[in-house]
């Protein structure tokens, strides 16, 4: 594994909701088709799930203009309540890994690692880590540059979350 210098974005989110029911909502396509998109008006369509450790999956996210983003994820850690960690990637259709075609040098390799915590019987925190792997020169300033945006995309995944996992309720 390539060492960088380049520190991870870093999410932390307090949901109203088990520990063990946050995770499945990252892990069960089930939950994940009703959350795991930036906004209102998307939607999430896996088109494989194999979500354990070693496993691999690809999803479609349709934006509300029918824009579609394709996603494939490979996952290296699933550790069920407390701890999920995975690469994603630009993908087609086919699964095949693309280089982004929306921002120049994006970094092909994405690793996240996410922490959940229990704080009370019914709510939970996760950590989220987010950061190249394998990155060039040119990934890693391209990263860099987008930083004080990372939050915007998984962060408003986190809020999709938020409000799927209140409709639970």
């Amino acid at each position: 594994m390539k060492k960088t210098d380049t520190k991870p974005s870093i999410i932390t989110r307090e949901f109203n909701a088990p520990r063990q029911l946050v995770f499945n909502a990252w892990t069960q396509v089930h939950h994940l088709n009703n959350w795991m998109f930036p906004m209102p008006g998307c939607r999430c369509d896996f088109v494989s799930a194999d979500i354990e450790d070693g496993g691999s999956s690809l999803h479609k996210i349709t934006m509300p203009n029918g824009h579609e983003m394709w996603l494939f994820t490979q996952y290296e850690t699933v550790q069920s309540p407390e701890k999920l960690v995975f690469l994603q990637y630009m993908s087609n259709q086919e699964g095949d890994i693309i280089y982004s075609p929306h921002i120049p040098n994006w970094p092909q390799h994405m690793l996240a690692t996410l922490l959940f915590k229990e704080l009370a019987e019914d709510r939970t925190e996760i950590t989220f880590h987010w950061e190249p792997r394998h990155a060039s020169t040119e990934e890693l300033a391209a990263f860099e540059a987008t930083r004080e945006d990372h939050d915007k995309g998984w962060g408003a995944g986190m809020n999709q979350l938020e409000a799927y996992l209140e409709s639970l309720e």
